[in-house]
């Protein structure tokens, strides 16, 4: 801007030839801040308003600069009040696994502590928060096999099944009976009823001429549980060695297991005389022994194999003792944006063993 009362080139030039004239104060040089106030003193100034000029521009310079130190402090001040907080750290998140830990005689342990388990994910030790009894309501599937395969177990069925319900029935935990010679049927819904359920299993008859459908059973059976949205679902399957009817391929079924989140607990009673198979093995029975084994390992759950169904009522009152005597482990886990691909539970005592099947993330 053009300061008041001068002339764009003549005022100028005026002022640049009366250069020798400027006065100096303490080794100042005003006319090195040109956009101080008192312009015009400076560049047009009378001879005889020098001294009057010089020190009006001296003052107004050391106001401006107060004026200039507060205005950076100001500036300071803003820019450290402006500078973004440090992004919060983000925070473990708490997983919960439901496990099993038995001796070497295949007995639950009780009393166990956080300093009795390991957990790895991809190789990295995480950390064990708390372990305590597993006390949620379970929703237990039994699948029982009553195809014609199954006739020479009846009486061992009824007898242990019936000391299956009796446990696990009648407290807070449900069970549903369900069968599947020729094609999955629903004996009793799910009930906390131990009479219900024991009347149920006395309904059970082997089917003439009946084939097994366990594939279709569990595939079923692990939709309903994911439907009714289960807190602690359970599948419990018992079946025979006989010829598998269902052509459902097994990675479904694994996967419907998986999705609904179920624990996979399997009794199979194998033939002593002819088998009830009579060299008519396919893909369907294939499929089944692929999603007993994997089925069960899995998710933590057991596999039993009995032969001519010798000690079925032990087989069953052991399973639904496991079930009855699990820990609740939580550890935790930092946000990630993958999941882990590799998942290690251990004890740290070498004559246990454990099991256990992932809850995902505590609510």
């Amino acid at each position: 801007m053009r300061p008041r009362g001068c002339q764009e080139t003549a005022g100028y030039s005026k002022c640049a030839s009366d250069f020798n004239n400027f006065l100096f104060f303490n080794k100042f040089r005003p006319f090195a801040d040109l956009d101080l106030a008192k312009l015009r003193d400076l560049y047009c100034r009378d001879a005889r308003q020098a001294g009057s000029a010089i020190k009006l521009t001296w003052d107004g310079l050391m106001n401006d600069r107060s004026q200039l130190r507060i205005a950076m402090v100001g500036v300071l001040l803003t820019g450290s009040l402006a500078v973004p907080a440090p992004p919060a750290v983000a925070q473990a998140q708490e997983q919960q696994i439901y496990i099993s830990v038995l001796d070497q005689n295949e007995r639950m342990v009780a009393d166990l502590t956080v300093d009795d388990f390991i957990v790895r994910e991809d190789d990295v030790l995480r950390e064990v928060l708390r372990v305590e009894r597993a006390t949620n309501p379970m929703q237990v599937a039994l699948l029982v096999d009553n195809s014609a395969a199954s006739a020479p177990y009846l009486r061992d069925l009824r007898d242990g099944l019936g000391e299956f319900v009796k446990r696990i029935g009648g407290s807070d935990h449900e069970v549903a009976v369900i069968t599947f010679g020729d094609r999955p049927t629903i004996v009793e819904e799910y009930t906390w009823s131990v009479i219900a359920l024991q009347q149920a299993v006395g309904k059970i008859f082997p089917r003439p001429g009946g084939g097994s459908l366990l594939l279709d059973a569990i595939y079923d059976a692990g939709r309903g549980l994911q439907l009714r949205a289960a807190a602690r679902p359970v599948i419990v399957a018992v079946t025979t060695e006989g010829v598998e009817y269902s052509n459902r391929p097994y990675q479904a079924v694994l996967r419907t297991i998986r999705n609904a989140g179920a624990t996979f607990h399997a009794v199979v009673m194998t033939a002593s005389g002819p088998s009830f198979d009579n060299g008519r093995s396919g893909q369907g029975s294939r499929f089944r022994d692929i999603v007993l084994e994997r089925g069960t390992t899995q998710t933590g759950g057991r596999l039993i194999r009995l032969q001519a169904g010798q000690f079925f009522r032990e087989s069953m009152e052991a399973v639904a003792e496991e079930l009855l005597s699990q820990y609740l482990l939580v550890y935790a886990r930092p946000e990630m944006l993958v999941p882990p691909e590799k998942f290690e539970l251990l004890t740290t005592r070498p004559s246990l063993t454990v099991r256990g099947r992932s809850v995902g993330a505590a609510q």
